[in-house]
Order: C-alpha cells, then structure tokens, then sequence
C-alpha cells in the first residue's frame, strides 16, 4: 500500500460521517457535483498550466475550486431547507458520502498520474492496493462486460 491508499481511507470515513450527519439530499446533490467536477476539471485543467504551475497543480487547483463551490452550494441548501427521507437518511447519506469520496479519490490517482513522471509506471501507483479499482475502475469495466454478454450464451448444454 501506498500513500494514496491511505487518503482513501481517511476520506471513505471522514465524508462518509460528515455526509449522514447533513443528510441524503444534501449528500446526494454533493455526489452529482463531485461527479461534474472532475469531469469538467478533467477537460479544462490544461487553460491554467504555467511555467509556476504543473498539470498535476493546476488539475488540484481546478479539483479543489469546485469542490469548494459545491460544498458552499450545498450548505446553503442545507441551511434554506430541512429535507428527510426518513428512518434511512442518515445511513444512505453516509453511504453516498463514500461514493462522493471514492469519486475525489479518482481525481487524487489521476493528479498522482500527473505528477509523476511515468504517470501510471510509477512506484505510487504500481504499488497502491486501490489505483486499478478506482482509477481504472477494473471492476466495473468487467462487470458491464458480463453484463454485455448476459442472454448471448448458450448454458442448457
């Protein structure tokens, strides 16, 4: 395991309990805009490399800005209205504070890519227990593979 590994961790525990305690529409608007961010951080962060600034800054600092924005978004949203959905609020926002994590520890691996310069060669990397599951999302990639192939083969032989 690697240092990223043990970020991942951290965040897994720490957005997960700060998640059930603000609440699933809360936690889950914060998830759609962790999604949007990387993704738009992901395509814009080049514009704002510079001679001071490395890809791996500028795709932290695009990462970072969002986040922030989401976060003061989302608690004003928390603040203005008091939405429950119930006995399960707590436990399903706790868990969409996981996915929210796991989402930014993504945009970490892929900032740890950048900054490195054998990107996905490097001892970080190679060496980290979660970098395939959450960088490259093996798991998922096999499993919509299997899913693909569900009702193509032929089992009453």
């Amino acid at each position: 395991m690697t240092w990223p590994d043990f970020v991942v961790i951290v965040l897994c525990i720490a957005l997960g309990l700060v998640e059930s305690k603000r609440g699933f529409v809360v936690a889950f608007f914060d998830m759609i805009g962790c999604v949007l961010i990387v993704e738009i951080s992901g395509s814009t962060y080049q514009r704002f490399v510079s001679p001071s600034m490395s890809y791996a800054g500028a795709y932290v600092m695009c990462v970072v800005i969002g986040i922030v924005v989401i976060g003061a978004l989302t608690t004003v949203l928390q603040r203005q209205t008091r939405m429950d959905i119930g006995s399960f609020d707590n436990s399903l926002a706790g868990a969409l504070g996981i996915v929210c994590a796991l989402i930014l520890s993504h945009a970490m691996y892929g900032a740890v890519i950048l900054a490195e310069p054998r990107g996905m060669q490097s001892a970080v990397y190679q060496g980290s227990a979660f970098a395939g599951q959450i960088y490259e999302l093996r798991t998922w990639h096999s499993f919509m593979g299997f899913m693909g192939r569900v009702g193509t083969a032929d089992v009453a032989k």
